[in-house]
């Protein structure tokens, strides 16, 4: 594992701290301008993280003086490539709320993500930024990643989905 933090636990969440991740995620929610399509619950996250066949993973940081309240949360879950014909780490969120930022945590929160990958044998650790986020750009590029700019994000969620689906 990567050198720790001093001051501060990385570990895998506990089902105690869904109140602590559920409010981190609003405020990521806030930031990115996106509360609009926030529909996580406690029920919901419980489900996902903790529940019969698990949709992601979660982590979380907490200071060493108080490790029932995080102050980060990172969520990941296993992605494929079928050109590589090996399953990847999706990096999904990682936010650090703002009290804690400029200490190191979110390369060590890297750094942890990419070891787990290597020891997983999975063939690439990815994820998206928002263009608009120039501060994390320069973090992610700082630390060895790729911002890939020929490649967009394609979606289609709510009605969209449900009309595509029904599509004959």
């Amino acid at each position: 594992m990567p050198d720790p933090v001093p001051g501060y636990i990385l570990r895998p969440a506990i089902e105690t701290d869904i109140p602590g991740i559920l409010a981190l995620m609003r405020e990521m929610a806030e930031f990115e301008r996106l509360t609009g399509i926030f529909k996580a619950t406690g029920d919901s996250l419980r489900a996902s993280f903790f529940g019969p066949t698990p949709a992601a993973h979660c982590l979380v940081i907490v200071p060493e003086d108080d490790d029932r309240t995080p102050i980060a949360y990172i969520m990941w879950f296993h992605n494929y490539s079928s050109f590589l014909d090996k399953r990847g780490l999706y990096l999904e969120d990682v936010y650090i709320s703002p009290a804690h930022r400029g200490r190191g945590l979110g390369g060590w929160v890297l750094r942890h993500l990419a070891r787990l990958a290597v020891d997983l044998d999975c063939g690439r650790f990815e994820w998206v930024v928002l263009d608009w986020n120039r501060n994390a750009i320069e973090f992610y590029e700082h630390h060895g990643a790729e911002v890939l700019h020929d490649w967009r994000v394609v979606r289609v969620t709510g009605d969209a989905l449900r009309r595509l689906a029904q599509t004959p």
